[in-house]
Formats: C-alpha cells, structure tokens, sequence
C-alpha cells in the first residue's frame, strides 16, 4: 500500500513538473514583445511621497529623476537573458536586422533598458571587434514622443486631459476594501488618501523606487508592505483600466500586431522578433486590449508578448498570451476571454478588434494636431 501510494505521488509529481506545455506541437511563427523599463530613480514629482524624502532625493543625485539605476540595468539583462532563452529558435546568434524589430520609447530609461537587454541577447559570438569587451554594439529605433503611439500620456490630448483627474476619483468600494491600508498610508502622508485611491498606485511606485535604491521602509510600513502592492496593484486599474480610454493607450499597438502577423502568415519577409522598450502603461494596457485577465502593476523589467504560433499537425494559426512578471520568474499563460489559452487567430482578432486602431483613427479619436505641443516632464 505505501509503495503504491508512493509510485502515486510520484507520478503525481512527475507530471506537475514534466507536463506538458501548451506549445507542445506547435512552431512559433512571430513574437511581439512589449516590457517595462528596469528599476528606476523616482520622478521628481513623486518623491514627497516617500517615507524619507531628503535621502531619497540625495540617493537619486547621482542619476537623476526617472532614470535606470545599476538594480535597473542588471534586471533589464536578465530580461534580456529571458528573451534569448524563449526565442532563441528566432534568431541567429549575431544580430541580423532581417531576425528583428528593435524600438523604444524616445525616454531615456526605456533606451538604456534596451540596451541592457540586447547585450544579453547578442551576447558577442564569432570574430569580435573588440576582444576585451564582452559587449557588441546593437541598433534600436525609436519616435519623437510627440508620434509614438506607446507615449498617449503626452501625445494623445483626450487621454492625457483625462489622467489627472482619474487619480482624483474617489470610489468607496475600494476604499472599503482597503480601509486598513489607506489608513496606514494615510498616517505616514500626512493627509486621508482614501478620498484618493487611485493615489495608493503613486505611493507603491516610490516605495518599490526607495527600495530598489537601498532605502529601507519604517518597519510598520514593510510589515504590511505585501498588502499595499496588492492594493496598488488594483489602483492602478482606477487610472489605466478605464474602458473608454483603453482603446487609446494601446489600441495602435495592436493594430500593429495584426499588421505583422498577416505578413508572418503570408509566408512574406518581415523580423519574426518585434520587441517595444516602454513603460508599465504600456504593458498593462496591452494586456487590456487584448482581453487578457490584467495582471496589476506591472513591476520592473516585466513582459507581455503576444506569440504567433502554428500548430504543426492542422497548420492552424493560434495565438498565445505570455506574460513575464518580472526578469527570473516563470512565465504566466494568459487567457483571452472568450477563446482557448491557443487562440484561433482569426478568433483572435474577431474578439479584440474592437479595440484596435490604425495610426490615422488612433490620432483623430485623441485629438492630436500637428502644433501639439508635448509636455515630456512626465518622463523625468
């Protein structure tokens, strides 16, 4: 009897570890990867909100306000590490501009996240330019933020005039929710930010800042430091999770996966790699118009791909959600609502095209006009 129920646990734990993976049988044909930066210095704006002001102010002094810190850059190659690991079958061991589309926010984080990560990608291989330096140089692209469709914070005026006043909101239901946190929040601010919730996102955002930077939380603030991100994380939907504006803050970049896996299926040329350095908008957001179950606030260095494969067996087309939490964790297969984990492509599209945009729809439904004017503080 025991053997027998020792061979069952066995068993039982051969296939919770061996299983099967849901891309068993499948090639894959395109990814389309958008990550957050890595860890950053907090923006100026935000740094009354921590719990020690003056000295995270002289820790940001040696890299500035909103930039990758030495934390940020090694968490960004292990990104990159990650990206070379799931998609080596892509690409070829040197960078070739045919393999991949690189581009970035024109923010100075985003870039340098980038370019961590490349250096994991396209470690050097082969004959090196430089033979004491573990590094090749790799191009990337990138828009001025008044026309990149990843940057509708400064560049789309409906959503914009709109953000500020979605942190202004208050919603009692999650104030009920949360009243043990927002009072404890409230206490160490100095004002009742539960009239405020949206804020609590703001204030878990300096608080992961300070602590990347080796500025260590009061002790009743770290005890309960797993709660507050787990009200942060449904905070930040108050502001990013807004139905009406989703469309907006992602809605071209997905047009732009549709443009390029058509091409994929086509059989056509085109990078069967398409990596977007950005920010955690940017990640959250494209999980919300592809009608994935959102995953909060999306940490340093995370990642949300959309994976085009083909099942080998009926040359069917699927589409598979992934999500990266963060740089080192196991990835997360996502569902889109109302389809199978591999969703039928045309399926796909049929759900989600209702948030899709085209560049031209995308910049007359947010009033863009050539004489905008950009206000880029919001990056520093």
């Amino acid at each position: 009897m025991f053997k027998f129920v020792g061979f069952l646990l066995l068993m039982i734990w051969s296939q919770a570890v061996c299983g099967d993976d849901v891309t068993d049988g499948t090639e894959l044909v395109l990814s389309f990867l958008i990550n957050r930066h890595g860890d950053r210095t907090p923006m100026q704006s935000s740094v009354i909100m921590s719990t020690d002001p003056e000295a995270l102010a002289e820790l940001t002094l040696q890299y500035g306000y909103g930039q990758l810190t030495p934390n940020g850059i090694r968490r960004a190659y292990q990104l990159g590490k990650h990206i070379r690991n799931r998609y080596n079958e892509l690409l070829s061991a040197n960078y070739n501009r045919s393999e991949v589309y690189i581009r970035s926010t024109d923010v100075t984080r985003a870039k340098k996240t980038i370019l961590s990560a490349l250096a994991a990608i396209y470690p050097p291989a082969g004959e090196r330019w430089n033979p004491n330096l573990d590094w090749e140089p790799v191009p990337y692209t990138t828009l001025p933020l008044k026309y990149d469709f990843n940057t509708p914070n400064v560049n789309c005026p409906k959503f914009t005039d709109a953000y500020g006043s979605l942190y202004l909101l208050p919603n009692a239901e999650f104030s009920a929710k949360y009243s043990d946190i927002l009072n404890v929040l409230s206490k160490q601010l100095g004002f009742n930010i539960t009239e405020y919730p949206a804020l609590v996102s703001g204030v878990y955002d300096v608080y992961a800042s300070q602590k990347s930077l080796g500025l260590d939380l009061p002790e009743e603030l770290e005890a309960v430091y797993d709660e507050i991100e787990k009200a942060a994380n449904e905070a930040y939907g108050l502001i990013n999770g807004v139905e009406e504006f989703i469309p907006l803050q992602a809605g071209a970049l997905l047009n732009e996966f549709y443009t390029y896996a058509d091409v994929a299926i086509s059989g056509a040329d085109t990078p069967r790699l398409r990596l977007y350095s950005a920010h955690d908008l940017n990640v959250y957001s494209f999980q919300a118009v592809t009608k994935v179950e959102k995953q909060g606030a999306p940490k340093y260095a995370s990642a949300y791909t959309l994976e085009l494969r083909r099942i080998t067996a009926t040359g069917q087309y699927v589409v598979l959600p992934v999500y990266l939490p963060s740089p080192g964790s196991d990835v997360v297969y996502l569902q889109v609502e109302g389809c199978d984990v591999l969703c039928d492509y045309n399926q796909f599209v049929e759900i989600t095209k209702v948030n899709a945009r085209d560049i031209d729809t995308w910049r007359t439904e947010c009033g863009f006009t050539e004489d905008l004017v950009v206000d880029e503080s919001s990056f520093d």
